[in-house]
């Protein structure tokens, strides 16, 4: 295993998707099915597949997110090593002023 999937599966180890599941069915944040017939509250499986997919696009595009997750691929600098980053946001404000 190469160490960029070794350093998915520490995230994949160690992120909350049980608490994200809660929220999700909390507040009725649903997907769209598999199968494509409907929309459900994606099963922990699910947001797990999700989150490895979006890691591994990270690798190539430095950010992307998709269904309230934001996956973060940093590469190994001078200062310190390469790492990832996964987060599940619900909501979220930004302003900029000149």
């Amino acid at each position: 295993m190469d160490s960029k999937e070794s350093l998915i599966d520490d995230v994949i180890d160690t992120f909350d998707f049980q608490r994200v599941y809660i929220a999700m069915t909390a507040v009725d944040w649903q997907w769209q099915t598999t199968e494509g017939n409907g929309h459900a509250v994606p099963s922990i499986a699910r947001l797990k597949a999700m989150a490895r997919h979006l890691l591994r696009e990270a690798i190539n595009n430095k950010v992307v997110g998709s269904g309230g997750f934001e996956a973060r691929y940093y590469a190994k600098d001078k200062d310190q090593g390469e790492y990832f980053q996964l987060r599940f946001t619900l909501a979220e404000s930004t302003s900029c002023y000149d």
